[in-house]
Protein backbone atom coordinates (compact mmCIF):
# COMPACT_ATOMS: atom_id res chain seq x y z
CA UNK A 1 0.00 0.00 0.00
CA UNK A 2 2.97 2.50 0.41
CA UNK A 3 3.90 1.98 -2.67
CA UNK A 4 0.84 2.37 -3.88
CA UNK A 5 0.65 5.66 -1.69
CA UNK A 6 4.42 7.13 -3.15
CA UNK A 7 2.99 6.31 -7.14
CA UNK A 8 0.29 8.18 -6.66
CA UNK A 9 1.78 11.07 -5.32
CA UNK A 10 4.51 11.03 -7.95
CA UNK A 11 2.05 10.83 -10.39
CA UNK A 12 0.16 13.95 -9.55
CA UNK A 13 3.05 16.20 -8.51
CA UNK A 14 3.98 15.18 -12.66
CA UNK A 15 0.43 16.00 -13.59
CA UNK A 16 0.90 19.54 -11.70
CA UNK A 17 4.15 20.33 -12.56
CA UNK A 18 3.43 21.41 -16.08
CA UNK A 19 0.54 23.79 -14.61
CA UNK A 20 2.99 25.31 -12.41
CA UNK A 21 5.15 25.83 -14.79
CA UNK A 22 2.53 27.72 -16.59
CA UNK A 23 1.25 29.78 -14.33
CA UNK A 24 5.17 30.95 -13.50
CA UNK A 25 5.48 31.98 -17.11
CA UNK A 26 2.15 33.75 -17.55
CA UNK A 27 2.56 36.01 -14.07
CA UNK A 28 -0.06 36.71 -11.52
CA UNK A 29 -2.95 39.05 -11.86
CA UNK A 30 -2.45 41.94 -10.03
CA UNK A 31 -4.64 45.88 -9.57
CA UNK A 32 -1.70 47.08 -10.50
CA UNK A 33 -2.50 49.84 -13.71
CA UNK A 34 -0.16 51.42 -16.22
CA UNK A 35 -1.43 54.96 -17.50
CA UNK A 36 1.06 57.21 -19.64
CA UNK A 37 1.22 60.38 -21.18
CA UNK A 38 3.17 62.08 -23.88
CA UNK A 39 5.19 65.37 -23.64
CA UNK A 40 4.64 68.15 -21.18
CA UNK A 41 2.09 71.05 -21.05
CA UNK A 42 4.35 73.43 -20.78
CA UNK A 43 4.44 74.45 -24.96
CA UNK A 44 7.88 76.27 -25.14
CA UNK A 45 8.94 73.47 -23.25
CA UNK A 46 7.09 70.95 -25.66
CA UNK A 47 8.88 73.08 -28.86
CA UNK A 48 12.24 72.49 -27.17
CA UNK A 49 11.63 68.93 -26.93
CA UNK A 50 10.80 68.32 -30.62
CA UNK A 51 13.85 71.02 -32.07
CA UNK A 52 15.97 68.43 -30.09
CA UNK A 53 13.86 65.58 -31.49
CA UNK A 54 13.57 64.57 -28.35
CA UNK A 55 10.92 61.97 -27.13
CA UNK A 56 9.36 62.02 -23.65
CA UNK A 57 6.43 60.04 -21.95
CA UNK A 58 5.80 60.01 -17.91
CA UNK A 59 4.90 56.54 -17.29
CA UNK A 60 2.68 55.70 -13.79
CA UNK A 61 1.91 52.61 -12.08
CA UNK A 62 -0.75 52.77 -9.07
CA UNK A 63 -1.97 49.80 -7.20
CA UNK A 64 -1.76 48.47 -3.17
CA UNK A 65 -0.03 45.69 -5.04
CA UNK A 66 3.11 47.61 -5.16
CA UNK A 67 3.93 47.42 -1.85
CA UNK A 68 7.18 45.47 -0.60
CA UNK A 69 7.94 45.16 -4.92
CA UNK A 70 10.83 44.93 -6.37
CA UNK A 71 10.68 45.59 -10.19
CA UNK A 72 13.57 45.19 -12.95
CA UNK A 73 13.60 47.66 -16.51
CA UNK A 74 14.50 45.95 -19.85
CA UNK A 75 15.68 47.04 -23.00
CA UNK A 76 15.14 44.97 -26.06
CA UNK A 77 16.38 45.72 -29.72
CA UNK A 78 15.01 44.21 -33.00
CA UNK A 79 16.41 44.31 -36.17
CA UNK A 80 14.84 42.84 -39.40
CA UNK A 81 11.95 41.12 -36.99
CA UNK A 82 14.81 39.69 -34.91
CA UNK A 83 15.63 40.65 -31.74
CA UNK A 84 19.46 41.28 -31.65
CA UNK A 85 20.79 42.58 -28.07
CA UNK A 86 18.37 42.51 -24.70
CA UNK A 87 19.64 45.04 -21.55
CA UNK A 88 18.86 44.75 -18.30
CA UNK A 89 18.62 48.82 -17.57
CA UNK A 90 17.64 48.49 -14.24
CA UNK A 91 17.22 45.72 -11.30
CA UNK A 92 16.02 47.53 -8.05
CA UNK A 93 17.62 44.23 -5.45
CA UNK A 94 20.63 45.50 -5.81
CA UNK A 95 19.76 47.84 -2.77
CA UNK A 96 16.71 47.66 -0.45
CA UNK A 97 16.30 51.37 -0.84
CA UNK A 98 14.91 50.78 -3.90
CA UNK A 99 12.36 48.52 -3.03
CA UNK A 100 8.51 49.88 -3.87
CA UNK A 101 6.95 51.14 -0.62
CA UNK A 102 3.97 53.33 -1.59
CA UNK A 103 1.04 52.43 -3.77
CA UNK A 104 2.21 54.61 -6.50
CA UNK A 105 5.39 54.72 -8.69
CA UNK A 106 6.51 56.59 -11.62
CA UNK A 107 9.54 57.72 -14.22
CA UNK A 108 10.00 59.67 -17.08
CA UNK A 109 11.34 58.22 -20.27
CA UNK A 110 13.45 60.79 -22.37
CA UNK A 111 14.87 59.09 -26.26
CA UNK A 112 16.89 60.78 -28.57
CA UNK A 113 18.29 59.68 -32.22
CA UNK A 114 21.73 61.67 -31.49
CA UNK A 115 24.16 63.06 -34.47
CA UNK A 116 26.44 60.41 -33.82
CA UNK A 117 23.65 58.06 -34.82
CA UNK A 118 22.94 56.30 -31.20
CA UNK A 119 19.73 56.26 -29.98
CA UNK A 120 20.20 57.41 -25.97
CA UNK A 121 17.67 56.32 -23.48
CA UNK A 122 17.42 58.21 -20.39
CA UNK A 123 15.22 56.82 -17.51
CA UNK A 124 14.23 59.21 -14.87
CA UNK A 125 13.39 58.39 -11.39
CA UNK A 126 12.71 60.40 -8.43
CA UNK A 127 16.62 61.50 -7.50
CA UNK A 128 18.25 58.90 -9.70
CA UNK A 129 18.63 58.23 -13.49
CA UNK A 130 19.73 55.74 -15.67
CA UNK A 131 21.27 56.35 -19.71
CA UNK A 132 21.86 53.68 -22.64
CA UNK A 133 23.18 54.19 -25.67
CA UNK A 134 22.97 52.19 -28.54
CA UNK A 135 24.13 52.32 -31.78
CA UNK A 136 22.44 53.29 -34.77
CA UNK A 137 22.75 52.65 -39.04
CA UNK A 138 22.80 55.74 -40.36
CA UNK A 139 19.59 55.03 -43.01
CA UNK A 140 17.43 54.15 -39.23
CA UNK A 141 15.32 57.38 -38.80
CA UNK A 142 12.19 58.74 -37.70
CA UNK A 143 11.99 56.96 -34.23
CA UNK A 144 8.59 57.49 -32.44
CA UNK A 145 8.43 56.59 -28.30
CA UNK A 146 4.87 55.43 -28.22
CA UNK A 147 2.70 53.48 -25.33
CA UNK A 148 1.30 50.04 -24.79
CA UNK A 149 -1.75 51.00 -23.46
CA UNK A 150 -4.78 51.31 -24.61
CA UNK A 151 -6.30 54.29 -26.03
CA UNK A 152 -7.25 56.95 -22.62
CA UNK A 153 -7.38 53.52 -20.26
CA UNK A 154 -5.30 51.98 -17.68
CA UNK A 155 -3.23 48.94 -18.29
CA UNK A 156 -3.29 45.85 -16.34
CA UNK A 157 0.25 44.92 -14.95
CA UNK A 158 0.93 41.30 -14.19
CA UNK A 159 3.24 40.28 -11.25
CA UNK A 160 6.38 37.90 -11.86
CA UNK A 161 5.95 38.27 -15.30
CA UNK A 162 8.07 40.95 -17.95
CA UNK A 163 5.40 42.91 -19.69
CA UNK A 164 6.01 45.72 -22.50
CA UNK A 165 4.74 49.28 -21.51
CA UNK A 166 6.79 51.13 -24.42
CA UNK A 167 8.21 50.89 -27.71
CA UNK A 168 10.34 53.10 -29.49
CA UNK A 169 9.96 52.77 -33.57
CA UNK A 170 10.37 53.57 -36.65
CA UNK A 171 8.05 53.85 -39.61
CA UNK A 172 6.88 51.89 -41.77
CA UNK A 173 5.38 52.12 -45.49
CA UNK A 174 1.85 51.01 -46.35
CA UNK A 175 0.80 49.08 -49.43
CA UNK A 176 -0.31 52.46 -51.14
CA UNK A 177 3.12 54.20 -50.38
CA UNK A 178 1.58 55.90 -47.39
CA UNK A 179 4.78 56.44 -44.31
CA UNK A 180 3.00 55.28 -40.96
CA UNK A 181 3.60 54.52 -37.60
CA UNK A 182 1.89 51.26 -36.11
CA UNK A 183 -0.83 51.87 -33.84
CA UNK A 184 0.48 49.55 -31.02
CA UNK A 185 -2.61 48.97 -29.31
CA UNK A 186 -4.77 48.46 -32.65
CA UNK A 187 -2.84 46.08 -34.24
CA UNK A 188 -3.78 42.88 -32.70
CA UNK A 189 -0.36 40.89 -32.30
CA UNK A 190 2.04 41.09 -29.53
CA UNK A 191 4.80 43.43 -29.10
CA UNK A 192 7.74 40.95 -30.52
CA UNK A 193 5.38 40.18 -33.94
CA UNK A 194 5.42 44.52 -35.14
CA UNK A 195 8.34 43.69 -37.15
CA UNK A 196 6.89 40.47 -38.49
CA UNK A 197 3.46 42.13 -39.62
CA UNK A 198 4.36 45.49 -40.62
CA UNK A 199 8.48 44.91 -41.97
CA UNK A 200 9.88 47.75 -39.38
CA UNK A 201 13.24 48.08 -40.33
CA UNK A 202 14.59 49.06 -36.34
CA UNK A 203 12.65 49.36 -33.10
CA UNK A 204 12.86 48.75 -29.52
CA UNK A 205 10.71 47.13 -26.31
CA UNK A 206 10.63 48.81 -22.96
CA UNK A 207 9.58 46.35 -20.61
CA UNK A 208 8.90 46.00 -16.94
CA UNK A 209 8.67 42.93 -14.26
CA UNK A 210 7.12 43.30 -10.84
CA UNK A 211 7.90 41.06 -8.39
Amino acid sequence: MRHIAYLFAYLCAALLLPISIANAESGKPSNIKLSASNGVENEDLMNVLRFQGINYTKVKFTGTDLWGKNFKIFLRDYTQNKRVKSYEIFDSTEDEFFKLKEKEFGFDVLVQRTNSNKAKFDFRFLGFGVVKEIALGADQKDFMLKSQRADDNETSIAVNQAQTILSFMMPYQSKNGVIKYVDVNQAGITPEELGKKFKIPRYFLIDIRFD
